[in-house]
């Protein structure tokens, strides 16, 4: 699955930031997803910071380091960011020394991966990072696919959790200090005319008691 998914991304990268973010429904995703990043992260502290699985760099404002499987979305991001630091390679083996990153942040990664997977890249993740620092990711709500019957069968978004998993595999070396939801609403039905006018609401509907039935969730751990 290793190989598909790094021929996945390199055929993709040319176009993905057109393909993927330049329109409203691309739009609307990333506003919600870098709202969350900027309440927890100091923008203006960014150098001890790693993105995993940065893809073409649509979060390098956040971080310092970048690090994917695919080098053709690398080649992306250097060409957009050239004073950037990059690694590629897997997730589970990340070529850094203990406790070298302040803050590690990843996104549309472990929809792709089975929580064996998930589990081993948190470990990882724990290695390199410092006390007190913060791993923010995001998972497709578990919740919400069995709410509406959703199923894949293959490796593309296939992966789901709960908050009741991820309180279990993070448990030893992590603090979950908290989680939003994600996409309440399948904006991706509504008239690209009327989206903005859901963007308050659904901002709300994430953040709110019923945040686990969001699209995707995004989990900040602190490491103990």
């Amino acid at each position: 699955m290793k190989e598909e998914i790094t021929q996945y991304y390199n055929k993709l990268a040319e176009k993905y930031d057109e393909d993927r973010f330049s329109n409203t429904y691309g739009d609307y995703i990333d506003s919600q997803e870098k709202r969350v990043l900027m309440k927890y992260l100091n923008m203006e502290d960014i150098k001890n910071n790693l993105d995993i699985a940065c893809g073409t760099g649509r979060f390098l404002e956040f971080a310092h380091y970048g690090a994917d499987i695919s080098h053709e979305m690398i080649k992306i991001s250097k060409q957009k960011f050239p004073l950037k630091e990059f690694s590629l390679g897997d997730a589970e083996s990340l070529p850094y020394d203990n406790s070298f990153f302040k803050n590690v942040i990843s996104f549309h990664l472990f929809m792709h991966l089975d929580l064996e997977k998930l589990g081993k890249i948190i470990t990882e993740v724990s290695r390199v990072t410092k006390k007190d620092g913060y791993f923010i990711f995001d998972v497709p709500s578990k919740k919400r696919r069995q709410l509406t019957g959703y199923k894949t069968d293959s490796w593309h978004g296939g992966n789901q959790i709960d908050l009741t998993k991820i309180k279990e595999i993070t448990s030893n070396n992590w603090e979950l200090v908290g989680f939003h939801g994600i996409v309440f609403f399948p904006i991706h039905r509504v008239p690209k005319s009327f989206r903005k006018i859901f963007t308050g609401l659904d901002n709300l509907l994430c953040n709110s008691m019923f945040k686990e039935f969001s699209s995707h969730l995004i989990f900040i751990l602190k490491k103990k």
